[in-house]
């Protein structure tokens, strides 16, 4: 059995002043419903009202599960009178004890007083108005709709459905959230990204089954992200940088195991994929590395490795060949920055890289000063179409932004035109690096936090011949 308990919390509020002042007086009232049941029997409540700028009234009340769907009511209740509404001075105090029965409704009324300054007028009548609704868990239409009062209808939106029988339990589809309910997992919403996703994967039809949690917020120290956890041991995580990716089974026990997204995997940034049945293949990539799961054991992908400081190696080569005025002098090129991963509905983007070139025009003469130019490039990684180690996969450098080109000294517009149209000439078109066959097993190619290239391969041995070759080929890498 669960509890959803209805309140209203009203207030009013005098503030005694000294003639020839006025006595001033405040009014104040909230609504809200909770759920108390096994998993959560107490509840807390605490609101505050102010008035004429000196008093401030507490009103906290603690709400308990007892025997036969009874709950028990106790309520502080503190006044503060100084100089102003934020004062620390306690002056009057009063509490409530209470209970309501299942199924019935109770009103309790309270007057706190200021009972500390021997003129103090100062008071507030405390009005608090409870229904104890008892809820069967084998009524799931009404723990539904439970479950919809207390997120509220702007939350939810109008309803879009009837209570419908799925697999596993019950559901009602809203215009914002659909809410499942069952006996085991009580009643939860899902919406957003993530109520997409789950829906596009089969909702409760697909292995994930009916969610134990509602869309919640990852904790500190990012909080941005969300998630759903289900009942089919998996979840949908979402974050801006990735989109919405479902984890299950065994690798989400491990990267459980290792910290979920503070981990250094970070987010998940596909779905689970499956490779073959024999041996039994399946991995997820995530946003600094990749889960591999064999039969009923994790291993080690294979891997090839192009550090930071050979990637800027290998871009400075680069532009420096595809130089052909011999009146540009390149003094520098440097990584400025590495972007977050991006967002995908079904397999985030890669990081891409700033690359900074700094340089001069050579004018020719001593007596007309070389103009000085800077470009940031911004280019990525990119895999076509996305690994999945079955298929063959084109590994190419594209432009993932139009480049800043800034130019100071004479001829600044033309100077600036000339280097933009050498970089369309150079890379308006994806560079190709290699094309890697669907028989190395290819699962990810990461542009890792630093700027590094990481390629992950499967951990068999035509994987770990494939990652041998790959890491030679990144050792005599020329763009």
């Amino acid at each position: 059995m669960s509890n959803i308990i209805s309140y209203t919390l009203s207030m009013r509020i005098k503030d005694d002043e000294n003639w020839p002042d006025s006595d001033q007086y405040a009014n104040r009232s909230v609504s809200g419903a909770f759920l108390l049941d096994d998993s959560n029997p107490q509840r807390h409540i605490l609101d505050i009202g102010r008035c004429g700028g000196e008093v401030r009234i507490e009103a906290g009340f603690d709400f308990s599960r007892t025997t036969n769907g009874a709950v028990a009511i106790v309520g502080n209740l503190k006044l503060y009178e100084g100089e102003s509404e934020d004062s620390g001075d306690l002056d009057g105090t009063e509490s409530v004890n209470d209970s309501v029965a299942a199924n019935r409704s109770t009103t309790l009324t309270k007057r706190v007083n200021n009972t500390a300054d021997a003129d103090g007028g100062d008071w507030a009548d405390i009005t608090l108005t409870v229904r104890n609704s008892l809820l069967s868990p084998t009524d799931a239409c009404s723990n539904i709709d439970a479950k919809a009062q207390i997120l509220g209808l702007s939350f939810t939106g109008l309803a879009e459905s009837g209570c419908e029988a799925v697999r596993g339990g019950h559901r009602r589809r809203y215009q914002n959230c659909d809410i499942y309910y069952s006996p085991t997992t009580g009643a939860h919403e899902v919406h957003g990204e993530i109520r997409s996703k789950y829906n596009a994967k089969g909702g409760p039809d697909s292995d994930l089954l009916l969610p134990i949690t509602d869309e919640t917020p990852t904790p500190m120290p990012d909080t941005r992200g969300r998630y759903n956890h289900f009942s089919g041991n998996g979840s949908i995580y979402w974050h801006p940088h990735t989109g919405p990716m479902e984890v299950r089974g065994e690798i989400r026990r491990v990267w459980a195991t290792r910290g979920w997204e503070r981990s250094g995997l970070g987010y998940p940034t596909s779905d689970e994929m499956h490779i073959q049945q024999r041996p039994n293949q399946w991995f997820s990539d995530f946003q600094n590395g990749v889960l591999f799961w064999e039969e009923s054991a994790e291993k080690e992908p294979a891997t090839a490795i192009l550090p930071r400081a050979k990637v800027l190696a290998a871009l400075d080569s680069a532009f420096r060949r595809r130089v052909t005025d011999r009146r540009v002098d390149i003094q520098s090129v440097s990584i400025a920055g590495v972007s977050a991963t991006g967002y995908d509905f079904w397999r985030s983007r890669n990081r891409s890289i700033t690359f900074r070139i700094t340089g001069e025009i050579l004018s020719g003469s001593f007596l007309i000063p070389d103009p000085d130019w800077w470009v940031e490039m911004f280019l990525k990684l990119e895999a076509t179409p996305m690994p999945n180690a079955r298929q063959t996969v084109a590994v190419q450098i594209v432009k993932a932004d139009t480049p800043r080109i800034h130019v100071e000294g004479i001829a600044s517009r033309t100077i600036f035109n000339e280097i933009s149209a050498a970089i369309d000439r150079n890379f308006s078109a994806p560079i190709k690096l290699a094309d890697i066959p669907a028989e190395a097993g290819l699962l990810s190619v990461k542009v890792m936090p630093d700027g590094g290239i990481k390629l992950f391969f499967r951990p068999d041995p035509a994987g770990s011949f494939a990652a041998f070759t790959a890491q030679g080929t990144l050792d005599r890498l020329e763009i």
